[in-house]
Formats: structure tokens, sequence, C-alpha cells
């Protein structure tokens, strides 16, 4: 005979090693007659350690077989494993078990009802739960655990239920299940449970009145919110926990009553017991409102208070500055930050990046993209919503240095991105020419990872291809992919902009027919790409011909569609169409901006269309198009081409509205010029080599020579110098005019200052390495 201790060690060793090896232990128990019950059980006992469901049902099936009938010592461990495992086998059980004649005790049909409503088996819990209110068996104990399960669930209306049938059963709560309950009620707006709740307890613990706040919050009542907060004052008296007054505070701000707000801070700061936390609730309400200046009022109050404005202050102001204010506010905010030793953190990082993104003007833009460089303690790769920003700021703003660090880090950082995350890569490295980098995340996203690309996500590699100049390729990947990713239009306008940049209107016309094959209709965005594409091949009939087509199809073109064309006929020397397309453009309403302009401007001056310049640069601010540097130097080369050089100075002063100061007062302030950006070294060229030609080597001095002061006083950013060229037509007309010795040599001085190349020379030997340069990079215009 085996001892039942054999048994249970030999059923403990099988499940310890494994399911495949208690199905053979338990086949190999067949040759018993009975295997003992306590032997199962002690072996269950470790299905419940291990949550082990499988193993469990082996064993049941080896009591049924070798212990019937059942008995309470295996249906307890049994019961447990399948009340989170399997909610319909353990009702059986438990039934089973009742029938038996088995009594289940409170303690054991409470560990039930905490494991079903831990994996959600409510209808299990509340089966055990009406056995014990059949048997009046309910205590606070498992009332708790039912509640527990119920909140657990999301199932709140059935936990503040409960709180009668708790008074029915003749039980009094406990403060811990009082303030469950409060804040239970609260969550699902039983604001007449939350009172009953509150007079029975006399406001009890002071959560109770922190939920209760929050509940007249949700419900945008500031006047209940100060009402709860006055009664708690008077059951806490002085020993009321700040966290209720701040409560109040956020109450008032988030029901829009930032005066009642500003009058509890008040109240709270004359007691001295405001804290942070209190001035931040407040200076969250005004930011919210856009009143800024109130806002940094209430910090100032703050550090006049002795506490000292944390990140969260700043960053709350510079959200605020940057949605409702000026740039101005945003810097003033973060220099006041550096001054208090505030660091810069993660949020404030994401907020200059969206500054950035926004920004109209450059310098804003470049400034707030700096602040990347200053946030040392902060890694953008730590957060993905944090790199989605900073990657989708530096793709705007084309910030191609700052692009290639942040992917440097991605590379070495443990974050896996998302499908969105994918997509702004591919952007970013189809900005930095790394197509390569394009297709390896491709791979890696849709095989390694088996993830399903979004239709942005799929449109993004597209572009990325396109730009490359990979179109067929993009084509392709297109039609592997549309079964699973639905193409939409704007995968196909990227296509026809793709054959457009390589001049393949055909390609780009078969990109149409197949968008329309695919049950898809042409938006404004595909046919402005296939008009260009057109326009790119010269092919300007078909182009106009489908100018025509989308307004017969209810598609108004846009500027950016009449700027196409409109630069597809000044290609063709076809001013006169141009003029009359622009008129109907003006016509319809559509506002010209400076690109349109500039076009027909320079279409104007390359055929010698003198007379219609002119009349384009007056009609320029009688529409309230501001000029731009590129303006500025087809100015310069219409007055060249007409041998006026002197007219090419006095269209730079006009458009300053100074006298005849030196020139560097006009062109080297330009950045200054509403809509121009650094003084344009197209026109500082244009100038100084037209004056030379002309022989007026005097002035053309003087300008090259303010030009140097600029450089010298960093007045420009920089990607270009003055030419050699330029310099050489200079000093060749300066030794004509035998006045080598008077200005060459001061400008020679000057030039080397500036950290320029001598015309024809050396590099001076006091330079730096690299040259300082001027302006933004322009096509050179010959005067």
């Amino acid at each position: 005979e085996v001892p039942p201790r054999a048994f249970a060690e030999l059923l403990q060793a099988a499940q310890l090693a494994g399911n495949a090896s208690l199905r053979e232990v338990a086949r190999g128990l067949g040759g018993f007659p009975q295997v003992p019950a306590q032997a199962i059980a002690a072996a269950l006992v470790e299905c419940v350690r291990k949550e082990d469901a499988i193993g469990a049902r082996i064993l049941e099936d080896v009591a049924r077989a070798k212990a019937a009938p059942m008995q309470y010592v295996v249906f307890e461990p049994l019961l447990k494993v399948m009340a989170k495992a399997d909610a319909n086998h353990a009702s059986k059980l438990f039934k089973e078990m009742l029938h038996e004649g088995c009594f289940a005790s409170e303690g054991f049909a409470g560990a039930l009802m905490a494991r079903a409503g831990e994996a959600g088996n409510l209808i299990f819990v509340e089966e055990v739960a009406d056995y014990l209110r059949g048997r009046s068996m309910m205590t606070l104990a498992t009332f708790k655990t039912l509640m527990k399960a119920y909140a657990t669930n999301n199932q709140i209306e059935k936990a503040c239920d409960l709180y009668d049938d708790i008074v029915a059963s003749g039980i009094e709560p406990d403060q811990v299940m009082y303030g469950c309950l409060v804040k239970f009620a609260v969550r699902c707006g039983r604001s007449d449970l939350s009172q009953r709740l509150l007079a029975k307890t006399q406001g009890g613990d002071a959560q109770n009145y922190v939920c209760l706040i929050r509940g007249a919050a949700k419900n945008n009542d500031a006047d209940k919110a100060v009402e709860l907060l006055r009664a708690a004052e008077r059951s806490h008296g002085k020993t009321l926990d700040i966290a209720v007054y701040n409560c109040a505070v956020d109450a008032c701000v988030t029901a829009g009553r930032i005066d009642r707000a500003a009058e509890l801070l008040k109240e709270i700061a004359q007691r001295g017991v405001a804290n942070r936390i209190t001035y931040n609730t407040l200076i969250k309400g005004h930011c919210a409102s856009g009143d800024v200046a109130t806002a940094r009022h209430v910090l100032r109050s703050m550090s006049e208070a002795g506490l000292a404005p944390d990140s969260a202050s700043y960053n709350c102001l510079l959200g605020a500055a940057a949605e409702h204010s000026s740039c101005d506010d945003v810097w003033q905010i973060l220099q006041e930050m550096d001054r208090v030793g505030v660091a810069v953190d993660g949020y404030t990082v994401s907020i200059m990046m969206k500054v950035a993104k926004r920004a109209r003007n450059p310098r804003d833009a470049s400034r707030a993209l700096a602040v990347l460089d200053q946030a040392t303690g902060v890694s953008v790769c730590d957060d993905e919503v944090l790199f989605n920003t900073v990657l989708d700021a530096c793709i705007t703003r084309k910030d191609i240095a700052r692009l290639e660090k942040v992917t440097r880090q991605l590379a070495i950082s443990k974050l896996s991105p998302t499908v969105h995350s994918y997509g702004l890569l591919f952007k970013a490295f189809g900005m930095l020419k790394q197509l390569g980098r394009c297709r390896d995340l491709w791979t890696e996203m849709t095989e390694r990872r088996a993830m399903l690309p979004s239709c942005i996500t799929l449109s993004c590699m597209l572009d990325a291809l396109s730009c490359a100049g990979c179109v067929e390729e993009a084509v392709s990947l297109l039609a592997a992919w549309k079964e699973r990713v639905p193409a939409n239009t704007v995968m196909y306008s990227t296509l026809i902009k793709g054959f457009a940049n390589v001049g393949d209107a055909d390609r780009a016309a078969d990109m149409c027919r197949d968008l329309r094959a695919d049950g898809l209709q042409m938006n404004l965005v595909a046919y402005t790409a296939l008009i260009d594409a057109h326009v790119r091949a010269g092919k300007l009939r078909q182009a106009r011909q489908l100018f025509q087509q989308m307004q017969d199809e209810s598609c108004e073109p846009n500027l950016i569609t009449y700027s196409t064309l409109v630069k597809g006929y000044c290609l063709e020397g076809d001013l006169d169409e141009a003029l009359r397309l622009f008129s109907s453009m003006m016509r319809r309403g559509v506002a010209a901006d400076t690109v349109i302009f500039n076009t027909l401007l320079d279409g104007c001056v390359k055929h010698s269309r003198f007379d219609l310049a002119d009349n384009i640069l007056e009609e320029m601010p009688r529409c309230g198009v501001k000029p731009s540097n590129f303006t500025l130097s087809i100015t310069v080369k219409l007055w060249g081409k007409r041998q006026r050089l002197d007219k090419a100075i006095e269209a730079v002063r006009a458009q300053r509205g100074v006298g005849s100061h030196c020139l560097d007062s006009q062109v080297g302030a330009i950045k200054s010029w509403p809509g121009c950006a650094d003084p344009d070294v197209a026109v500082y060229n244009a100038l100084i080599t037209g004056l030379a030609r002309c022989g007026d080597s005097r002035r053309a001095a003087d300008i090259a020579t303010e030009a140097c002061e600029a450089a010298i006083l960093r007045r420009a950013v920089s990607t270009k110098t003055l030419s050699s060229d330029c310099l050489r037509s200079l000093f060749a007309a300066l030794r004509q005019d035998g006045l080598e010795r008077d200005l060459g040599a001061p400008l020679e001085q000057k030039l080397r200052l500036a950290r320029m190349l001598l015309p024809g020379g050396p590099e001076p030997r006091d330079a730096a390495p690299a040259p300082l340069r001027l302006g933004s990079e322009q096509p050179r215009l010959e005067p």
C-alpha cells in the first residue's frame, strides 16, 4: 500500500516539472484504485500559487476519477484558481460544492470574490455575494471586497448602490468606506448621496471634502465649491489641510470664476498657509484665459510671499505667452527663468518647439530652437511625445544640424518609435538625404516589429522616396501596401509631385488616372501638383486645360495654383497672359503674396518688359504685399539692365524711407525691413559689380566697405561671402581710376577684419579659418 505522503510528493513534483509531466503522472495513476484527496489538494495549492489553471484542471480530473466524491479540501484551492481563470467553471464548481454539503465560510467566500474581482469576473463575484446575503453572512469586510470589485471594473454606480444595502444590513461603514463612497458618488454625479454621506459623517476626513469640491468643479459650480470649503473649515478649524483650499481654488478656476479664485488666494495667503500649488493654480487660470500680464503679477506675488516659482509656474506662463502673446514676452519669461535659476525641463522644450514651429519671424524660430541646445539636462528621447515635438519643429524649420543631432540621439536611446514617430522619422531622414535610413526604418517597422503603417506614415515614406527622385520605387511601395493601407488622394498627390520634380508629366498624368481608378477624387493639392508637372515639362496648353478642368469639377484654384501657372507663362515669355491670369485671380478674391509678385517681376526683367515691371512694383504696396530680399535683388537687377545703378540704390533707399546716408544704413539694415531676412549677398554683389563696371568705383568701394562693417558687427547670419568676381571688378576699377592707394588699401584692411578673402590673393594671415559670410544664398544676379 502506497502511503498518502508519497502520492502528495509525486503530484507536487510533477506539478513543479510542468503540465506535460503532470499529465504523464495522471495517466500513471490509472492503475491505483484511489488517490488521497489531501495529496491532490496539496498539489492544487501549488497551482494557486502559480496561477496554473491547466494544471488545476488536470488535478481536478484526477480527483474526480480517484477521490470521488470531491471533498472541500479539493474544492477550496480549485475554486480559487478558477475564480480568476474561468468564471463559468468556477460557478459550476461552487454550485457542486454546495450540493455536496460543503460550507463556504465568510473568509473563503471573500477570497473568491477578491480573486474574481481582480479578473473582472463580476458575475461570479455577485453569485458568491448572493450566497452570503442568503445566509445573512455579509460583513463590513465582504462589503468592502464587493465594493472594490465594482470599483476595479468601473462599475461605480453599483458601488454607490451598496450603501443602502450596507445600511439595511445593520452595518456601519468605517471612515475608509465612507471616504470611498464619497469619491464614488462624486465620480458618477450622485450629489444626493454625497450630501447624505457628508451629513452622516459630519464632514469626516478632509479627503471627503476634496472629493466633494472636485465634484462641484466637475459641474462648474464655484459657489458650491466655496460653500463646501466653508463647511470643511467649520468641521476642521485651523487644522484643515491646505489641499482642501487648493482644491477650492482649482474648482473656481475650472468654473471660470478667476475672481473668486483670486479672493480665495488672498484669504489663504493672509492666513499664511498658501503654498506653491495655490499660486500655480491661479497662474494656470489666468494663463488659460490668455491674461499673461495678470499671471505674471501673481508670479511676482508668489516670490514676494517667499515662495520660489518652479518650472511648472514658468512653463504655464510660457505656454500662455506662446499662445496668446508675442515672442517678446516669451523671451522675457525665459530670461527670468535663467536669472532665478529655474532649469529648462522637457515641458519647456516642448513649448519652445511649438513656438519655433509657429513663428513667423525666422529669428524667433531660431531663438526658440536654440533652447534645445540649452536644455542639457533633458534627453528628448526619454519621452516619445517630446521626441515627436522636437522632430516636428526641426522638420518644419528645416533645421538640418539639429535634426542630425536628434536622430543620432535616437540611435543610442531605448526609445521604440510608434507608427506616428516613424512617419516623422521618414520626413527627417528624407530631409537629411539619408534614404537608406528611411528604407531601414521601414523594414524595421513593417517586418521586424510587424507594425501596420497608418495612412500618414505611408504618405511620409512615399514623400521621402519621391523627394529623393525614387518615384517609381514609391509607386511600387504604394501598390504593395494599398490593400492593407487604403490609398488616398494625399498619397497620389505625393507621387504626382514626385514626377513633377523629375520633369515627367506623362507619369504624373498616369498617377491621376490611377487615382480615379481607385475611386478617389482629385482635390486642390493633386490638381496643383499635376499642373506644376506640366508647367515644368513646358506643356502649358495641357496645364491650362487642367486648370479649367479643376474648376469644372468645382475645385477652386488657390494662390499656389495660380502662381504655378503664372510662373509657366513667365518662363515662356508670355507676360501678357501671365498678367491676365493674375488679374483674374485678383478678381476672384484670391489675395496675392510676395512669391507671385516676384515671379511676375522676375519674368518682366528677364524678358526686358521694364514698363510692366514698374507697374508691378507700384501694385505691390496697393495689394498690401511686403517686399522680400528677392524682390530687392530683382529690383537691383532691373535697374542694372537699364544701366541705372543710381536708381538701384535709390530704390533701396526709397524702400527704407531714408535719405542719402551711407548704404550700410539702408542695405545693411535690411534685416529690419518688414518681410526681409538678413542682408542679401546678391544685392551687395550686384550693386558693387554694377557700379564698378559703370565707372563709379568710389561709390562701389563705399558699399563694399559698408558690407564689411556689417559683417564685422555681426549684423548678418552668413551663408556666402562677397564673390571674388565682385571684388576683382571693384579693385580693377579702383586701379583704373587711380584710387587704389586712397580707397583700395583701407578696403583691404576692412576685408581682413571681416575675415574675407582678398581679391586674387591668399587668405589674410590674421583671418579665422572660416570666412564670415553675408546674407542668405540666392541665385547670382548680374546687373
